[in-house]
């Protein structure tokens, strides 16, 4: 059985990501500025003073690491481990509390809920959630080792590292350590001192070890001015109501595998029995926090990726109750068919999303740049298709390699940003720029007629009427080349 469930996690792994394997895709508007910084890395560089951008620094390492291994498809390789290490780090926290059948239902039952989550149609994405998911299991299999929820002073700073690492994904993807914070206060009251105090230690340490490297290399001031205060911002405008409705959405989209409605049902029937495994307990503050802490922005559905963990023991909870109550040989057919029926609509979704590929307009793009420029000229790419840029392997002159989010945020930007643009344009002039402003999220087209008669779709962005000092630098200094086949993209040729 052991040899078996592995090989079942490890196949459901490889085949819920082959729709994100690079081959006829290109990176997604995140993955491109994420590899972009990535590679910016790896050449000495540094992600905020060097490339603008708002996600903490995890997952430029993360990238880094990848891009280093075999480009694109290593950073595939490391999503991969990441989520064959999250089924197995699953199947090793369940199996003490609910035996192997169980255990393995509900690590094959969190796999299957992924595809819905992260892919997306004909690109390769790479979305920080992904990352976080063996840090949360992990968690959960140190809670799982100690049944009286005792954690010794070593799996406390465990625990805090494990923490410290999901803040460096992202600052809302700590909700399963806040629930084991909770619980292990409600039932330990004054002897949690000692094991939280260890947990803080371990997650300060490495935060400190991190903002002493930025400091040293003199970007810590860029990290907190982008990761902290423009998200500060940026989570500020979304109105409650929106906020609040994500919640739905993001119950519609985990119950595709059925995962959802399971979890639930598992969580009234647990709440009615009143005493149940502490784990679940974990999972049962978890989960609401989770979905509260998912509700900080708009509802992307990669948001909801951290509700899987915690539904994945309400599903295990729910198989052990299961053969409980029918007897094991009974049971086992049961959840073996539960698995199958789950698998049903994401074997679909993988299927379809497997068959697509790219739209040619970023590799129409590529081609375009790659014969008219060589490695060492620069390029600037008007709006947020910054996989251009990584798939020719040129440069932008500005670290704002997409603008929307810097220069139009309402609260957070201000004329200064595109002053700083500006200059960076006359001290390293572009020898091509590709205006993608037509197929980009609220970004302006770059010529004066069509940008004072753009309008915003989101109220959110707001462009400054300095924009126009750019326009007006581009009609000074470059010649339009047209439009780039296969695209609606026009091209500006520097004289």
């Amino acid at each position: 059985m052991r040899k078996s469930a592995v090989a079942i996690i490890a196949a459901v792994a490889v085949i819920v990501l082959l729709p994100n394997l690079p081959g006829g895709r290109v990176p997604s508007e995140d993955a491109g500025v994420f590899f972009y910084a990535a590679r910016a890395l790896l050449a000495g560089g540094l992600p905020y003073r060097d490339v603008w951008d708002h996600k903490s620094p995890l997952i430029y390492a993360i990238d880094a690491l990848g891009l280093l291994i075999a480009g694109p498809l290593g950073v595939w390789l490391v999503q991969l481990a990441a989520l064959l290490i999250t089924g197995l780090l699953a199947r090793r926290a369940l199996r003490p509390w609910f035996g192997r059948v169980p255990a393995a239902f509900g690590a094959i039952a969190l796999l299957l809920a992924t595809p819905r989550l992260f892919l997306e149609d004909g690109v390769q994405t790479s979305f920080v959630e992904l990352f976080a998911l063996p840090l949360q299991l992990a968690a959960f299999a140190i809670v799982a080792a100690r049944p009286e929820l005792r954690i010794e002073r070593r799996a406390a700073v465990s625990l805090g590292v494990l923490a410290a690492l999901a803040i460096l994904l992202k600052p809302t993807l700590v909700g399963t350590w806040l629930a084991i914070v909770l619980v292990v206060i409600w039932r330990e009251r004054r002897a949690a001192v000692a094991p939280l105090s260890a947990m803080g230690a371990g997650g300060g340490a490495v935060l400190v070890l991190v903002a002493v490297y930025f400091a040293a290399r003199g970007a810590l001031g860029d990290l907190v001015e982008q990761a902290i205060r423009y998200n500060l911002a940026y989570t500020s405008f979304a109105p409650l109501g929106e906020r609040l409705g994500a919640i739905p959405e993001g119950l519609r989209l985990v119950s595709v595998s059925g995962l959802a409605p399971l979890a639930i049902a598992a969580a009234a029937y647990a709440a009615w029995r009143r005493v149940v495994p502490p784990i679940v307990v974990v999972a049962l503050v978890a989960l609401p926090i989770e979905m509260l802490l998912a509700t900080s922005g708009r509802a992307y559905h990669y948001y909801f990726l951290p509700w899987l963990p915690a539904m994945a023991v309400l599903a295990s909870y729910a198989a052990c109750e299961t053969m409980r109550a029918l007897g094991a040989q009974r049971a086992v057919a049961v959840i073996a068919v539960a698995a199958v029926l789950m698998s049903v609509q994401p074997a679909r979704l993988v299927a379809r999303l497997a068959a697509l590929r790219d739209d040619g307009m970023a590799r129409s793009a590529a081609a375009f740049v790659t014969a008219r420029t060589t490695p060492d000229d620069m390029v600037l790419v008007w709006g947020a298709d910054a996989e251009i840029l990584v798939l020719t392997e040129r440069r932008s002159p500005t670290r704002y390699v997409y603008q929307y989010a810097a220069l139009a945020t309402r609260g957070y930007a201000t004329p200064a940003a595109v002053d700083s643009l500006l200059a960076d344009l006359v001290a390293r002039p572009p020898r091509l720029i590709i205006d993608t402003s037509a197929t980009t999220f609220v970004t302006p087209p770059l010529d004066r007629a069509g940008f004072r008669a753009w309008t915003s779709p989101e109220a959110q962005y707001a462009w400054p009427a300095e924009t126009e000092r750019i326009i007006a630098f581009v009609e000074a200094n470059y010649v339009r080349e047209g439009t780039i086949p296969g695209t609606s993209w026009p091209a500006w040729r520097r004289r």
